[in-house]
């Protein structure tokens, strides 16, 4: 059960969005759990969560009191003892959870912004031949010891089925899918911009955002479904490497008239 919290957060005195770094924002959140817990969280080799905080991407030299971290759970079996910490330090305890920077920060509310099930995503599924994504922070994809910067069909929806097969009921077959993208699904708009980002200490990593236009050439009525599937299930999951960070936040949009489709 994919379910987005809203976790919004307060500072002593204003703190500037470049001190919230992608690192700093994956600290800040572990530090609200009891050792226990965030070793669920850290453990597994497929992330049961993603973070995106995509004010730091667009405008880190601004000054902020408050700020807004969007929270992913993926596996819903950790959503009790998830809500039950949360909750407790928004309304029982009241103290800040991490200090940067010399700023004090204390979490103040959490939010429901959607919730939904893998068997929903996937019962209103529909064979759509096209799909438009919306790269929303930088997203990259491994290759090698590189990073590849590039919306390349494949890679992104292999990283999906990982993380949806990680955690749904429904498993979906690589074997049948997979090669059906890498023949049939391809490119038919682009617009994308890279930039290196800072994680953290000068660590650097390289990705691209933008708006991308997935086409499928061939009708298959089950394989479109599922790709359907997963291309929601992007909101919650995002897509390719260090989503716990902040990257490969992932919106889906609606063709607008007057959209073009060759690159």
């Amino acid at each position: 059960m994919p379910i987005k919290l809203l976790l919004k957060f307060q500072a002593d005195k204003k703190i500037p969005t470049s001190s919230l770094k992608p690192k700093t924002i994956h600290g800040i959140f572990f530090s609200l759990f009891p050792e226990n817990v965030g070793e669920i969280f850290h453990t597994p080799s497929v992330k049961p969560f993603s973070l995106f905080y995509p004010v730091y991407f667009k405008s880190p030299s601004k000054n902020q009191l408050s700020f807004t971290v969007e929270m992913n759970v993926l596996n819903n079996e950790l959503f009790p003892e998830i809500s039950q910490v949360l909750f407790r330090k928004t309304f029982s305890e009241k103290a800040p959870v991490a200090n940067v920077d010399g700023v004090e920060i204390e979490l103040t509310t959490v939010k429901a912004k959607d919730v939904t099930t893998f068997e929903s995503l996937m019962a209103k599924a529909k064979p759509l031949k096209e799909l438009i994504f919306d790269f929303v922070t930088p997203t990259t994809f491994k290759k090698g010891r590189y990073d590849y910067v590039l919306p390349e069909p494949y890679l992104v929806f292999k990283s999906l089925l990982n993380r949806w097969n990680a955690f749904s009921p429904i498993k979906i077959s690589g074997k049948e899918l997979l090669p059906f993208v890498k023949e049939n699904v391809l490119i038919s708009g682009c617009w994308i911009k890279t930039k290196k980002t800072e994680l953290m200490n000068g660590a650097k990593i390289t990705g691209f955002s933008g708006r991308v236009f997935f086409y499928a050439a061939k009708f298959d009525e089950e394989k479109l479904k599922i790709l359907n599937a997963l291309s929601r299930f992007a909101e919650f999951a995002g897509v390719g490497r260090k989503t716990t960070m902040g990257f490969g936040k992932v919106k889906l949009a609606q063709k607008r008239e007057g959209d073009e489709q060759d690159v």
